[in-house]
């Protein structure tokens, strides 16, 4: 019965496996890879492609936190830096239009005295003379400020979180086509109740998470990670269905995830490619966002064969439900918690009992493609098919240990 029951489930991990690589085979978009400016009709969409090119790689000048609330995506640069201050200089306009001399654009590009800080573009080569021509004569070519434009621009899509994680439990935040996320998560296994001797939870054994995911469309991204609590691989693909706010924006922002994962440790007497060490996972992401200030999260989440050491046991269902409150525009808290409505089984994660719903909470540091959470929760997993398994500490009595999470964009 066990191995029947764990064959369908096996059935639905392949079939599944198989249909996400056939949509990532087809869906890639030409655009994805890039466009030479040069060979760009119109001068404006030279000027974007270079925007694209050398502003907004790895997230610096695009996305919920933009350097210097600039932000230079294809949508957004008319409204951001037309006729808009510069938050270094603010007797210069970004751009001035009609006059590339006085634009502190150009000024930052070209690195002429009286700048502040760095030229620009920070990483990578600098933009030519002729390309910084391009985008002069496009400055110049401005006669009037298209405030209608501007205003349609200005209508964004809301980020209710600024990480592709709350803590644990995933958000509805997506890429841009062609753009990369590494992710690497990490917990301390000793909990901050131990003391100074085990260093508040700082010294000791560790699980540690570390994935590549690519965005093969605006709307569809994989990745793959591993963890070395039982050598968990886990491939993950996102999908988002609807954005809140912007143009064809719904009251919510809704995405699909579904996690594939692999037990591979080696445990003697077992195969390791045994159709038991295969799970699958499925969670729905609604957020939204109130105000400047809160988003709220809600994620059910199934796990099929929750146990790989377990016979017999029941698929897994969770609620998950996750928050954030923003201090500024760089810094916030955010908590979730998964609790278990149906399916629990006792089971071990790196060594430890699982016995509570999955709890995490902690400060939230997001520049422009950096976000860095410094984090508080009970559970030791890190992948989906543990954490929504459950947690070994007891959180009302404030056992907890630290960890962190730090995504990175990549461009």
């Amino acid at each position: 019965m066990r191995r029947k029951l764990i064959t369908n489930h096996f059935s639905t991990f392949t079939k599944g496996l198989v249909a996400m690589f056939m949509i990532a085979a087809f869906c890639v978009p030409l655009s994805s890879y890039g466009q030479d400016p040069d060979s760009i009709p119109n001068l404006e969409e030279r000027v974007a492609a270079l925007f694209a090119r050398s502003c907004t790689a790895a997230g610096c000048h695009s996305g919920p936190v933009p350097m210097m609330g600039l932000d230079l995506t294809s949508d957004k640069f008319y409204a951001t830096a037309v006729d808009e201050a510069s938050t270094e200089r603010p007797e210069l306009k970004i751009v001035d239009p009609g006059n590339s001399k006085v634009s502190y654009m150009i000024h930052k590009l070209k690195g002429q005295e009286g700048i502040v800080g760095m030229q620009m573009p920070f990483t990578g080569e600098k933009l030519t003379t002729e390309e910084i021509g391009v985008i002069e004569e496009w400055i110049d070519s401005l006669d009037d400020v298209d405030t209608e434009r501007k205003a349609k621009s200005m209508s964004e899509v809301a980020y209710p979180f600024y990480g592709w994680k709350v803590v644990n439990l995933p958000t509805t935040r997506l890429l841009n086509a062609g753009d990369m996320l590494f992710l690497i998560s990490h917990r301390f296994n000793p909990k901050i109740n131990d003391g100074y001797d085990a260093f508040f939870g700082l010294d000791g054994s560790g699980i540690i998470y570390i994935s590549l995911g690519y965005a093969i469309t605006d709307r569809l991204m994989v990745a793959v990670g591993r963890s070395n609590s039982d050598d968990d691989v886990q491939l993950q693909a996102r999908y988002g269905i609807a954005h809140q706010g912007g143009e064809g924006g719904w009251p919510v922002g809704v995405s699909a995830q579904t996690s594939f994962n692999w037990v591979s440790q080696d445990i003697p007497d077992r195969d390791r490619f045994g159709v038991e060490r295969f799970k699958t996972t499925m969670q729905v992401s609604v957020t939204r966002q109130i105000g400047d200030k809160i988003g709220l999260a809600f994620v059910p989440g199934l796990l099929i064969n929750p146990g790989h050491e377990v016979d017999g046991e029941s698929q897994l269902v969770t609620l998950g439900l996750g928050g954030r409150y923003r201090f500024s525009r760089t810094l916030s808290v955010v908590a979730d918690w998964a609790p278990i409505v149906s399916g629990f089984t006792r089971t071990l994660v790196f060594g430890n009992d699982i016995r509570f719903d999955t709890f995490g909470g902690g400060l939230e540091i997001a520049t422009a493609g950096h976000v860095f959470q410094i984090i508080l929760t009970n559970s030791v997993g890190i992948t989906s098919d543990q954490y929504l398994r459950g947690g070994d500490l007891d959180i009302t009595k404030a056992h907890l240990r630290l960890g962190f999470n730090i995504f990175r964009v990549l461009n």
